[in-house]
């Protein structure tokens, strides 16, 4: 008996850290392509220049069928370069649910590829008056997603530009 317990305790430490390695990995939610579609000055301090950045699209992936997206970036070009995002969006699936997000991260200085790529950039879903989430998305609000991303073909003459970005579990 003694040795059919020593040999229990090996095997449920190894499913456990199977289990535990399986759950770590991060897990795709949903994709976005947006186009932007505008883009505002708002101003000028010592911080850099503030801009809105309207965008519109489709999200869709395994968790969002058929989505469309709108939303707004309150972005802020720092003086070396760097955009801090503050992006709200809201995305309407095929059924009418909705799922709204608030998102902060960065979009560095453009890589050799002419895209801008996001850092630290996590999406939070939100429920508010002008953002909100609906139906069967509601038990994720308070949850945040990593994402990830980069904008392509970026120009402010005309207003225009791609984004590209996934969410996915922490």
């Amino acid at each position: 008996m003694k040795g059919k317990i020593l040999l229990i305790v090996p095997l449920a430490l190894l499913a456990l850290s199977i289990v535990a390695s399986v759950r770590a990995a991060p897990a795709w939610y949903a994709n976005f392509q947006l186009e932007i579609t505008d883009f505002i000055l708002v101003g000028v301090d010592e911080l850099g220049i503030h801009f809105d950045v309207p965008f519109e699209g489709v999200a869709g992936g395994p968790n969002i069928k058929e989505g469309t997206v709108e939303g707004v970036d309150h972005l802020l070009v720092d003086w070396e370069g760097n955009a801090h995002l503050n992006v709200y969006l809201t995305i309407t699936d095929k059924d009418g649910d909705k799922i709204s997000a608030s998102e902060t991260g960065l979009s560095v200085v453009p890589t050799a590829a002419s895209q801008r790529v996001f850092e630290g950039l996590e999406a939070t879903i939100i429920d508010e008056p002008d953002y909100p989430t609906t139906g069967k998305y509601t038990y994720l609000v308070g949850t945040t997603f990593r994402s990830e991303g980069f904008i392509s073909d970026f120009s402010r003459e005309p207003p225009g530009g791609y984004i590209h970005a996934k969410w996915y579990w922490p």
